[in-house]
């Protein structure tokens, strides 16, 4: 003990850590490991990912996101130097970025950051709050920028007249299927005819054969003569007949 105490002044640095380390129980093995190892914090690499990414995906209806975040990496010590490594890789969806981190001019591990594309497209949407049963009108519906599903867009006018099968928060997508055809015309029930010839309009009563909705075709038939004929849905009970060369 004397002897230590005498030295003491004269212990290097490195002696007086393995010495604790000794006491503490610490093996060396493990004091060596700890002292060559260095932690490159995952937000560098991302960094260097997010501009290779979002040069990748740009545009109005597009945007990128994160996938997941950058996990810490732990290197041996010694220069970093960060940057791109490899080819990305590029879908619709998703786009994978390689970054290569190297440790004193070598490369000694490569990251691959990950991220979300999303692709937005102008559709139609509920206007306001729709209850089940609801015959569409051009005020209920509104064009709105979503998150593409992978579906076409939808126009308004392929939903105008259209009855909703469930209800349908303001703001969410709607497609025909969520519709069915609203028959405003019926079988068997009297309705009137108009049939127009240039200028020249004249309303007949008659009685549906068929029915359909605003838009289809229907046969009516006049009570009087018991002559059908096709005409156009363009009402509640109302269908429209126009004499060729009578087009307005």
């Amino acid at each position: 003990m004397k002897i230590r105490r005498a030295l003491a002044p004269f212990m290097t640095i490195a002696t007086l850590v393995c010495a604790l380390c000794a006491q503490l129980g610490v093996p060396l093995a493990a004091q060596a490991a700890t002292a060559t190892l260095q932690i490159v914090a995952g937000a560098r690499v991302a960094a260097v990912a997010d501009r290779i990414a979002h040069g990748l995906v740009s545009g109005p209806d597009r945007s990128i996101a994160a996938a997941y975040q950058v996990a810490d990496q732990n290197l041996p010590a010694g220069d970093v130097r960060i940057a791109a490594a490899g080819t990305p890789f590029v879908t619709q969806t998703y786009v994978g970025v390689p970054v290569g981190i190297t440790v004193d001019g070598k490369l000694a591990r490569t990251v691959m950051a990950g991220y979300r594309v999303t692709t937005y497209v102008r559709t139609a949407v509920a206007g306001r709050d729709l209850a089940p049963g609801a015959v569409l009108a051009e005020s209920d519906l509104a064009l709105a920028r979503v998150a593409s599903n992978g579906r076409p867009a939808i126009g308004l006018e392929s939903l105008i007249g259209r009855k909703l099968n469930s209800a349908t928060p303001k703001g969410a997508p709607l497609y025909v299927e969520q519709t069915v055809a609203d028959t405003v015309v019926k079988p068997g029930q009297a309705a009137i005819l108009m049939v127009r010839d240039g200028n020249v309009a004249l309303t007949v009563d008659v009685v549906a054969r068929t029915g359909g909705a605003i838009g289809d075709t229907v046969t009516v038939v006049n009570p009087q003569t018991q002559k059908a004929i096709a005409a156009v849905v363009t009402g509640k009970n109302r269908v429209e007949l126009t004499l060729p060369g009578g087009e307005r």
